[in-house]
């Protein structure tokens, strides 16, 4: 038939060199079930990755409800704090005091806000968070004036703001 050893086949010679290898088969199962068994394992592997990924998205999208709702509780806090600080200046200048025990007390006007604070001023009003300085604020009107924002409500004494008021924070308002 004209094969020599180490010469490819075919009538041109462009056929394969090496000899198909034999593949024996030592277990018990048919042909076939070796492929079967990788293509499954592949599988496997393909839905763990699946898995993988979606748990990566579950958590992105966690982390970006948490990062959400933790910035629209600061803006709540922030609001709160502005609408104390308009209270403070209004019931401070009914009861004619001038200036504010702390400068954060009062919101800032326009000429305070082009006005360079001191350093000192500033480090020290830094110290303090929004919640804080919300939390002194509201103490300083429920003591001071006997006034509560959250019921928008100023009271006769301390015995009517006790028995009257549900709390000193929103949380006990709602």
């Amino acid at each position: 038939m004209g094969y020599k050893k180490g010469q490819a086949l075919g009538k041109k010679g462009d056929g394969i060199v090496e000899p198909i290898p034999l593949n024996i088969k030592t277990g018990r199962s048919g042909i076939g079930h070796e492929e079967m068994k990788k293509r499954k394992a592949e599988e496997n592997l393909e839905n763990f990755r699946q898995k993988i990924q979606m748990r990566e998205q579950e958590r992105a999208a966690d982390d970006f409800r948490l990062r959400m709702k933790s910035k629209k509780e600061e803006q709540k806090l922030e609001g709160d704090l502005r609408r104390s600080q308009r209270a403070c200046l209004q019931l401070d200048e009914q009861k004619r005091i001038g200036f504010p025990r702390e400068a954060w007390y009062w919101p800032l006007t326009e000429t305070q806000e082009d006005d360079s604070e001191t350093e000192e001023d500033e480090v020290k009003e830094q110290e303090l968070s929004t919640l804080e300085k919300l939390q002194i604020l509201t103490s300083y009107l429920r003591g001071q004036h006997l006034y509560c924002i959250w019921c928008g409500t100023s009271y006769q004494d301390e015995e009517d703001i006790e028995s009257n008021c549900p709390g000193d924070t929103s949380e006990d308002h709602e």
